[in-house]
């Protein structure tokens, strides 16, 4: 038993990690980010957060808080089509030519990123759990 927990401890560290690098490589500028992106799975990536957080039981809060942003944070990849769709919509949003043909891709990004907002505050419900 005591093997398992340690491979699955040892497991869900590199996933994390694998995770944080990727985080780390990303533009802070944009509101949302392809799943393909992602070293693993979002639910692989939940699941290693998760253990990591129980195993640490709030012993180092440091890392128990940056363990939860991350863990919030996967709200923001979604699908590559509509990341692609969201980052068009920024962009326009961002230039100072507006073309009224593209408004409808910013309408889009509107509600792209409208969603993914409600998803992180659910995720940091989640997690909330994990750090009392």
């Amino acid at each position: 038993m005591t093997d398992n927990h340690e491979e699955n401890l040892t497991n869900a560290q590199e996933i994390v990690n694998a995770y944080g690098h990727v985080l780390a490589q990303l533009d802070n500028g944009s509101w949302v980010h392809p799943v393909s992106c992602l070293p693993y799975d979002v639910d692989t990536i939940k699941s290693a957060i998760h253990l990591l957080l129980w195993e640490l039981n709030g012993q180092d809060k440091a890392i128990c808080n940056s363990l939860a942003q991350s863990y919030v944070f996967l709200a923001q990849f979604i699908n590559d089509e509509e990341a692609a769709m969201a980052a068009r919509g920024q962009a326009l949003l961002q230039s100072s030519d507006l073309d009224p043909d593209e408004l409808k891709y910013a309408d889009k990004a509107e509600t792209i990123l409208n969603r993914v907002k409600l998803d992180m505050e659910a995720l940091l419900g989640d997690v909330q759990a994990f750090l009392s």
